[in-house]
């Protein structure tokens, strides 16, 4: 698992835990291998998340826009 990175195995090792303790990805015990599975639930949260911020904010910034434009439209009336 480490072989395709430039970071020694010990960092390698390092950034695994860190992802197990965030849940991302769980650890097996095969003899001598650590068969490492990745655990899409935290992701699928996050990504859920992402979109209701994004729909909020697409919404936001579309009342936004109108609100500008009705300001200009008034201005250049004036």
């Amino acid at each position: 698992m480490a072989e395709p990175f430039t970071i020694s195995l010990q960092a390698v090792s390092k950034h695994i835990k860190v992802l197990e303790r965030a849940g991302l990805i769980s650890q097996g015990v095969d003899a001598q291998r650590r068969p490492c599975r990745l655990e899409t639930g935290p992701a699928d949260e996050l990504v859920s998340w992402i979109t209701e911020q994004k729909q909020r904010w697409e919404g936001r910034l579309d009342a936004l826009e109108a609100h500008l434009e009705q300001v200009q439209v008034k201005e250049s009336n004036e």
